[in-house]
């Protein structure tokens, strides 16, 4: 009898750890005492059989046509204020929103500030050796999310422009 009751506890151990391997929310969920799967709070509808036509129409964003024919006239946007979740804004009003323009001149200066900013921190820690640009230079193309062809333009640019010189002086200027 002892050894049906310890194969049912080792057998129940098993099934429980598959299951909170596969499912690691229902672990922290079943600990904190919540309930995963709850039907109440999932509302079912149901629709008489022959009336399921409407279930497959698509929704937009404007108002649906009720002739027959499509919407031509968009919804005209409402104004957004203060702090938005983007998810909800339509695409035509995320489309309004003002975006920024950069020159390649702004990026450029910001990369080689990242490159010069960084091999100042390498200087410091005393890290400075054969390979240093190399990995400053493949931190620079990270961060800028740069291929090595844009990395490659970009050197050719910031060495005719004397960019990097530029930034070092500048930034030794402010005292960084």
């Amino acid at each position: 009898m002892a050894k049906i009751l310890i194969k049912t506890a080792i057998l129940l151990f098993i099934i429980f750890s598959i299951y909170f391997i596969v499912n690691p929310s229902a672990c922290s969920n079943f600990l904190a005492g919540r309930v995963t799967n709850s039907d109440e709070s999932e509302p079912t509808q149901t629709v008489p059989y022959g009336q399921h036509g409407e279930m497959f129409a698509p929704t937009g964003d404007g108002p649906l046509p009720t002739d027959g024919q499509p919407a031509t006239t968009p919804a005209k946007p409402t104004e957004v204020k203060g702090i938005v979740d983007t998810n909800t804004l339509t695409e035509q009003q995320a489309a309004q929103q003002p975006t920024a323009q950069y020159s390649q001149d702004d990026i450029d200066y910001a990369i080689a500030s990242r490159y010069v900013e960084l091999e100042n921190e390498y200087a410091r820690k005393k890290k400075v050796g054969k390979d240093t640009a190399k990995e400053i230079s493949y931190i620079v193309m990270d961060d800028f999310e740069l291929t090595q062809q844009e990395w490659e333009a970009f050197l050719t640019r910031a060495t005719a422009s004397n960019l990097f010189n530029k930034v070092r002086t500048e930034m030794a200027s402010l005292g960084k």
